[in-house]
């Protein structure tokens, strides 16, 4: 589900930075793309781990795919990633805050996929949840990559609606200049910035 979840992130990060930006003044939304496959890294954990001579275990059994995905990890990874941004000048709250909704981004993606998907509400309830709002998708076991084995077309269409009614909102709101945010400064300078001017709209 790799290529959804870059989607379903994207559009969250254009609705959740134009907020923040209002707010703020500040938008690092980009931080929660980065961070929407945070939860994955469980894939990893065991054998890195194992290199190192250690065993993690997540209620008595090794790290499995999905013993990352809860509220429990999100918390530390988010508190983590602060700490580990602070120094290139990202305010502390501002890390916490895109890490944990680009983690919790991950998780919903999830929970709207699959009716069974795990354990989001650890270390409060080991109930095994999910909204699955394509019902012939149970589980990941399941889910069908039909649209060139990279996605499920379904979940990918509602996706791409998502992303576009983001990018149209933002457009209309804060002009196409938003788009900065979410690349090096000399990229936007060179390729972007004389659009943005010769369309009239002022930067915000």
């Amino acid at each position: 589900m790799m290529f959804e979840h870059v989607i379903y992130s994207c559009a969250i990060a254009i609705f959740v930075g134009m907020v923040y930006h209002r707010v703020t003044g500040r938008d690092y939304s980009w931080i929660i793309i980065l961070c929407a496959f945070a939860p994955d890294i469980d894939v990893a954990a065991n054998t890195v781990l194992k290199n190192f001579g250690f065993t993690l275990l997540f209620e008595g059994h090794k790290i499995y795919h999905g013993a990352f995905h809860n509220i429990a990890i999100m918390v530390i990874f988010g508190i983590a990633f602060a700490f580990l941004v602070h120094p290139f000048g990202i305010k502390f709250f501002d890390a916490l805050f895109f890490s944990m909704i680009g983690f919790a981004a991950h998780l919903f993606e999830d929970a709207l996929a699959y009716k069974s998907a795990y354990m989001f509400l650890w270390p409060f309830s080991s109930k095994i949840m999910g909204i699955g709002l394509l019902p012939e998708i149970l589980s990941e076991e399941n889910y069908s990559y039909d649209f060139f084995r990279i996605a499920n077309g379904e979940v990918l269409v509602i996706g791409l609606l998502l992303l576009l009614v983001a990018i149209i909102i933002r457009t209309y709101l804060d002009g196409p200049s938003w788009i900065r945010y979410y690349m090096p400064d000399i990229l936007y300078e060179k390729f972007f910035r004389k659009y943005v001017v010769s369309s009239g709209m002022h930067e915000r």
